[in-house]
Order: structure tokens, then sequence, then C-alpha cells
């Protein structure tokens, strides 16, 4: 039988009591920024055998770390801060957590309130630092022994541990003022545990707030309009049962007759692609206006947020359809304004006869579709190093036993113009709540570390404006291939029309940093590699094992540009 903890301190007995209640919870990941104030909470993590913690010295990284674990896991993850401006790092990770629908337990550290608004060290105002992004926020009591006061601080934290994971998905802030002494190991004068305390007994928790439990989501059955030009539209999807939610949105568009136009970013296209409902190539179709206008569709089921398609969310927004959403409770993903009637919860479909309708709809798509496809191979079968051919040997090369993490601006854009697989993939994470590409290194470092053979794609901006998760690469137990797409700026700016003719343009939009990538992996003790063709880069993409490798691929960000808007519009 173990022996029951010894405590020397408040602090000690209520680090260790909210540990073990996380435990209970179902905890298995902590994110930890080093500092002071916060000792109590990191002590009793890190004595903990349950729970896997990682130690990150900058903040904004370590918070798209524990975002990359929460998303690679679905299950929440503590991400834990001292006192001061360490926990305003926190921010970007926390927006993206809130509109990715990502459940985090953020615990910051504080200064008890008698040493706030006094000048002391490392203290600023830190109730409601992060806005209206949580999910839900609180201050904790400052920690105290009192019974009912240990009991409010344990069912604070199943509180927060369920309001991450529903109804409303995302980022639960705790602040936690402490007084000293903050060593767990220090005497405090008069310290007592309360008579009869029995830390196993007092963190047992009802089944219903096991994590073991399933929590299902409503469901709820669509009351499909009865047309036969409808389309079922797929967003950006990250599903913890790939197979089921495949099942699902197949039945859907067996009973209506409408296409599926899925999102790249996802396994959907993959894992459908033998079904013949599946239309990926829906941005090259919609190019074409008068095609555009005779694919016009009358209603639509839209799962999850819009896909990244510009073209396509401009065909959904002039069609004014009538729309059903299937998404988180509470929450509108449809930035097209249509007429729509939600339907929060999981897709199901059973319980209505298919619609009779006509097949031509779905014929015509498929008669398109074969067309788009043959022209994007064509953009992107070529033998210089046009970075759109990077994602063809992404789908040749990666399996669904891998994982694919993609950053934002031009390498999302490539997934879904070039991204056709003809079998199953692999599992897609990405950054697409806010859309930013801060943090983007730091989230695949979070994602890959249980192991996983990961890939990340992402531009050298999105690089170097996370280079400092370069500082948790070295002892990474985890498998990450880092590709960076080298086009020494914003490639993405090179396709607005302020790429044509503008003085400034270099200046202000594509900002070239002239960075040598490989000195600094090699100051990280990170290992680089320069693939210069093809074969080398497929290589580097395919190596498994443990620990962060990045490969660097350079190309031409203006004759990449100008192929893509040729080969687009052609």
């Amino acid at each position: 039988m173990a022996l029951a903890p010894q405590f020397a301190n408040t602090n000690a007995l209520w680090g260790t009591l909210g540990v073990r209640t996380l435990e209970r919870m179902g905890l298995k990941h902590a994110v930890i920024s080093p500092g002071s104030r916060s000792t109590p909470i990191a002590f009793a993590l890190a004595q903990s055998k349950e729970i896997h913690i990682t130690v990150a010295l900058d903040e904004r990284s370590a918070g798209f770390i524990a975002l990359g674990i929460a998303k690679a896991t679905k299950r929440p993850v503590v991400l834990l801060c001292t006192s001061g401006t360490a926990a305003a790092n926190y921010l970007p990770a926390v927006i993206e957590a809130r509109l990715s629908s990502t459940p985090l337990i953020i615990l910051t550290a504080d200064r008890p309130p008698e040493l706030r608004d006094c000048h002391s060290g490392q203290t600023i105002a830190q109730n409601g630092i992060f806005g209206v992004y949580p999910v839900w926020s609180t201050e904790v009591a400052v920690p105290s022994t009192e019974l009912s006061l240990l009991r409010y601080w344990r069912q604070t934290l199943v509180d927060g541990w369920q309001r991450s994971l529903s109804p409303l998905k995302g980022p639960v802030h705790l602040n936690l003022p402490f007084r000293d002494p903050l060593d767990p190991g220090a005497a405090e004068k008069g310290f007592k545990k309360p008579s009869g305390f029995n830390l196993e007994a007092f963190t047992h928790l009802p089944k219903a707030h096991n994590p073991a439990a399933k929590i299902s989501p409503l469901n709820a059955l669509l009351p499909l309009p009865k047309t036969g030009n409808g389309v079922i539209v797929v967003g950006p999807h990250a599903k913890t049962n790939r197979e089921e939610f495949a099942a699902a949105v197949l039945e859907l568009s067996q009973l209506s007759g409408w296409p599926i136009l899925a999102d790249g970013a996802g396994t959907l296209r993959g894992d459908l692609a033998d079904s013949g409902r599946v239309i990926s190539t829906y941005d090259a179709i919609l190019r074409n206006a008068s095609v555009a206008q005779k694919l016009k569709p009358k209603a639509a089921v839209i799962v999850g947020p819009l896909p990244t398609s510009k073209v396509l969310r401009k065909w959904l927004e002039a069609a004014d359809v009538i729309a059903v959403q299937v998404n988180q409770p509470g929450e509108n993903t449809d930035a097209t304004h249509s007429r729509w009637i939600r339907r929060d919860g999981k897709l199901v479909a059973r319980g209505y006869e298919p619609v009779i309708a006509e097949a031509t709809y779905l014929e015509a798509w498929n008669k398109l579709q074969k067309v788009a496809l043959k022209k994007l191979a064509k953009v992107t079968r070529v033998n210089w190093r046009f970075e759109g051919r990077i994602i063809k040997e992404i789908e040749n090369t990666l399996t669904a036993d891998d994982r694919l993490v993609i950053g934002n601006s031009m390498p999302i854009r490539d997934l879904e113009w070039f991204y056709h697989p003809k079998k199953s993939g692999p599992e897609v994470i990405f950054n697409r709540g806010a859309n930013g590409i801060d943090g983007t290194v730091s989230t695949a470092i979070g994602a890959s570390i249980d192991g996983l053979h990961t890939v990340l794609v992402c531009g050298d901006l999105t690089f170097l404006h996370d280079s400092n998760a370069l500082l948790s690469a070295k002892k990474h137990k985890g498998d990450l291939t880092v590709v960076v797409v080298n086009n020494n700026g914003g490639g993405i700016f090179n396709h607005l029309p302020v790429a044509q003719k503008n003085v400034h343009f270099e200046k202000l939009w594509g900002t070239p940093q002239d960075t040598d990538i490989g000195k600094l992996c090699a100051a990280h003790g990170v290992t680089h590699t320069h693939a210069k063709t093809w074969p080398i880069l497929n290589k580097h993409i395919n190596i498994r094992k443990r620990g962060v490798r990045v490969v660097e691929f350079t190309t031409d960000r203006a004759k990449d540009a100008a192929h893509r808007i040729a080969g687009l519009r052609s």
C-alpha cells in the first residue's frame, strides 16, 4: 500500500490535491513555463506518475505546444505559468484554442490580493487577461486547509475540466493566487492537515466525472430540403473517429443524392476517395463563372467551419442557399450568412427516406472533376522546385498511420488545390481558428509528442516567427520532420493585387528575412538538411525516428505565384 503523502505547508497540500483531481479527470499532459509563483502546482505535476510534463522556456511557444498536444489527443491539456507577463504570452494560443474548439486548462499563478496594485514585483492584472476567448474564466481562492475550501478547489477543477469539453469546447482559465511559502518542503508555522483527511478518498470522483465515460454530443436528425441540387460542404476537420465521421457523411450523401465538397485539411478526401461522391476540385471548377452559375445549389448542409477556398465561399454566398449547419453548440460558423438552420451536435441522417434526386447534378460535378484533376496535375507535374508539388510528394508518401501538420498562408491553400488522394491519407492538424502563422512549429512539436510520424509543412516566415520552438526541439521525444518552404518572404502576398508594380511591395508585404536557417538550427542543436532535389526531399519526408529534423526546400516566390495563377486560370 502506498504511503499517504506528507505535507509541510498549505500550498503543497493544495497543489497535490489539485493535480490528483486532474489525474482522476484523466489529465495525461501538462506544459509548464518555468517560474517561481507556480511552484506548488509545478512540483505536484512533476511528482505525478500519470502526467507527462513538457517544460518550454518561451511562453508563447509553450501555449502552442499544449495546443498541439490537445489537437492530437482530443483531450484537455494543462498549461501552467508563473505570475506577471508570462500569462500574456499565452493569448495567441488561447485565441486559437477558442476558435478551433480545442480544450485547454490554463493555470496562471498569481500574487495574492494584498500584493496587487502596489508595484509588487512581477504582478499585473491577470483576472480576465484573455478577454472573451476562454469558454470559462475565474479566479480561485487563496489556498487554505479549511475542508470547505478544499472541496471548493476540487470541484472548481472538475467544473473547469468539464466546461473545456462541453457544451462549448475550448480553453478554461483559472487564476491561482499563492502566498509564501512556495517551496513544498518549507515548513509553515501553524500548518495542520485537516483531521482525518485522506487524499485518495477525497479525490474519488463518481463515474459522471470520469473522462473514460463516453461524452457523446447531442444527436440531431437533419431535415433535408427536398431538392436534387444541394451540396454537403465539409470544412477543415480533425475527428476522433474518422471512420464513423466518413460513414455519416457518406450516408448523408447517399440519402440526399448530393455531392460532398470536402476541404483538403482533413481526412475525408482520402477516406471516401472511392465513393464517387467526393468533389475535391471545387475551387478549380468554380473559377469558371458560367460553370459556377450552372451548378448553383438550392440547399446545403455545412459541416463544421467553411473550407479555406474563397471561391467556394463567394459561390455559396451568391447562391443565398437554405443551409443546415452541423457544428458545435452555440456557434455560427457560416461567414457567408446563408439562410441557415443550426443543428448542434453529431451528424446523423438516419430516419429519413432518400430524396429522389436527379442524378445529373452529381454526374455533372464528377465530369467536371475529371477535367479539373487533369488540369491540376499539369500544374504540379514539373521538375523544377514548385511549392505546390510538395503537396503531391506528401500525398504519395504519408499513409493513414502518419500525421500532417499544415501551416497557414500558402501551404494550406496548396493543400486545398493540389491534394487529391486516391486512398486514406494522414491525419491532418491545422490552426484554422484564427488562421494565424504564430506558434505553428510549437503546435507541431506538441502534436507529435505521442511518437506518431508527423510532418509539418510551413513557409519560412511561419518558421522564423516561431523559431523559439527550437528551444524545445532538441529533447523532443516524438517524431517530427519540419519541411520549411523557403521562398524568402510571404508567398501569399504575391497572389494579391498589391504585388503588381507596387514599389513598396517587397518591404511591406514580401518581407524577405535573408536568414540562414541552417545556422539557426545548428545553434539549437537541431538537424538541418537543405534538400535541393525532389528525391532528397522525398527521402527526408520518409525518415521515421525520434527527434526533430528540419528540411529546408528553397523555391522562387514570384515564379511559383505566376505558375499557380496561370495554372488555376487555364
